[in-house]
């Protein structure tokens, strides 16, 4: 015998049966407070940009100041272990390297300045040499057909460049002794904010970190320290890279017989501020002058040279100096030294490495892991089956 729920039982039971999830929507709410965060924060950025753009002499000159400060820190911390008061230590480093720096100036301005002399003297000669070589190679590819006239054509823009390349290259130390008073004048400017920097940068650290909530301060003192590694690492390593690379390169050269091989190696030195990029200014510029002033045999030595150099620098030089202190993806390193040419020229270009390297931290550091945790956050709402339907 069958007995029927009453109409009220079978709506009790259903009353009593569990309602689904509720699914995820995927909307985004926004509210009138977050619409005016959003156009805070732009009109911020666009404020920033300004007073960038009307303020980058001062902000450079900083920017400097900072990290050079952080280079030389681990030496200033180094004293301030014996009791020697921080300025104190600051300006012992500053005389140390005011004595070096005085030193080599003293010992390379004078065969410098020959070899510049002796350049230019010799330059007319060297430009009518390239000229009688050209029309050289001209006859003897003329028998070649189409493939003779396509190197020659090669040939001829190759040393036109040269010719036109070659008074400006000359120029350049030139310039740099009619504006060295306005250099030194930045750098006493650059050496002045880097002694304040050095003194007041650890209480303005930790007044940035207390403004954070208490869970993030570890962390943000951890990234900061780890910036400044990267900038001072850098500068370190660039230097030793410069010092290194700069004499080899003179070395060798003066043993092989090439003429101005002083002014070479100064030149290699100056080209290791744009890594991976220099080398292949300073390289070619030797051959092409070897090539000239003796011959295509001589070119070819100092061809093999460089590359014996550039061997030495990857796998001796760089690991044992630049990756200790920072490794940047050389990939980075190239765009972030093409978009500092572009921006504000050579200065842009010592400048984009340091700060490509501080950017990699605040990268590996903070925002990755911010977008894992916020991705992990998402997963379940987004891979979360629909619950089965009732049946």
């Amino acid at each position: 015998m069958s007995t029927e729920l009453p109409p009220s039982s079978a709506l009790s039971l259903d009353s009593a049966a569990p309602s689904p999830p509720p699914r995820a929507s995927g909307l985004i709410s926004l509210t009138q407070s977050t619409l005016w965060m959003s156009l805070a924060l732009v009109v911020a950025v666009l404020i920033a940009l300004v007073l960038i753009n009307h303020a980058l002499g001062p902000i450079i000159l900083l920017l400097l100041a900072i990290i050079i400060g952080e280079a030389i820190r681990p030496l200033v911390d180094f004293l301030t272990r014996y009791h020697i008061p921080a300025p104190l230590a600051v300006l012992a480093i500053y005389l140390v390297i005011v004595v070096i720096s005085g030193a080599l100036f003293w010992l390379l301005v004078n065969p410098l300045i020959t070899q510049l002399g002796s350049l230019a003297q010799h330059l007319p000669q060297y430009q009518e040499q390239v000229q009688r070589q050209l029309t050289d190679l001209q006859q003897r590819l003329n028998a070649q057909g189409n493939l003779g006239q396509a190197v020659y054509s090669l040939a001829t823009a190759l040393a036109t460049a040269v010719q036109q390349s070659a008074p400006a290259l000359l120029a350049v130390p030139f310039n740099f002794l009619k504006g060295i008073f306005g250099i030194l004048i930045n750098l006493v400017i650059i050496l002045t904010m880097t002694l304040f920097w050095l003194l007041s940068s650890r209480k303005l650290k930790r007044f940035v970190v207390g403004l954070l909530p208490t869970r993030s301060q570890a962390h943000a003192s951890s990234v900061i320290g780890e910036v400044a590694l990267a900038f001072g690492g850098y500068v370190r390593g660039t230097l030793i890279s410069m010092l290194v690379i700069g004499t080899i390169t003179a070395i060798g050269l003066a043993l092989l017989g090439v003429p101005y091989a002083l002014l070479l190696g100064v030149l290699a030195g100056l080209c290791e501020l744009l890594p991976y990029l220099g080398p292949w200014i300073a390289g070619p510029v030797s051959v092409v002058l070897a090539l000239i002033a003796v011959g295509p045999l001589k070119a070819v030595e100092v061809a093999i040279l460089f590359v014996l150099i550039q061997e030495l620098e990857g796998n001796v030089v760089e690991p044992l100096v630049m990756s200790r202190s920072v490794h940047i993806d050389p990939l980075l390193v190239i765009v972030a030294v093409l978009i500092g040419i572009n921006l504000l020229g050579i200065i842009g270009a010592i400048l984009a490495v340091p700060i490509a390297a501080g950017v990699q931290v605040i990268v590996v550091r903070v925002l990755a892991p911010a977008i894992r945790r916020k991705s992990g956050s998402l997963a379940p709402a987004t891979l979360t089956p629909d619950p089965a339907p009732n049946t």
